[in-house]
């Protein structure tokens, strides 16, 4: 039998499997190989294949937002820059460590609208503390 040479397409397959949570045994039974030939042909897809993807993924995301699509700059907002559904109001109010401050709900539409007004003034070349 002649020795395995792993293709492109299955790089492609094993990094695919891998993202999706498919367990090793499975994917080399898919390909026809032992566990040990996998993890010799498929180091690296295997251990970073996942990294590799969300990457992929939040360089997409990145752009989409950067493009202007409102649903894609919330998402990046309230995950990656942790901005969430209530707001403290001014970051001066409760610095002493105030827990009782009031906390007022911030709609999908004001996260958009303060978005929009920040890649305003970035298009502009206008500082927020100007105004």
């Amino acid at each position: 039998m002649p020795a395995y040479k792993p293709s492109e397409g299955d790089r492609r397959t094993v990094m695919m499997l891998v993202v999706c949570g498919i367990a090793r045994d499975r994917i080399a039974g898919h390909l026809g190989i032992s566990r040990p030939a996998l993890h010799r042909h498929f180091a690296d897809e295997l251990d970073n294949g996942n990294d590799i993807a969300n990457a992929a993924v939040a360089g997409s995301l990145y752009q989409n937002a950067m493009d202007g699509t409102v649903s894609a700059q919330i998402f990046w907002m309230k995950t990656i820059a942790r901005w969430g559904d209530k707001d403290v109001g001014d970051p001066d109010i409760g610095a002493t460590g105030d827990a009782s401050a009031e906390e007022v709900a911030v709609s999908d539409r004001e996260v958009a609208r303060r978005i929009a007004f920040v890649l305003d003034r970035a298009a502009r070349n206008e500082s927020p503390e100007t105004t």
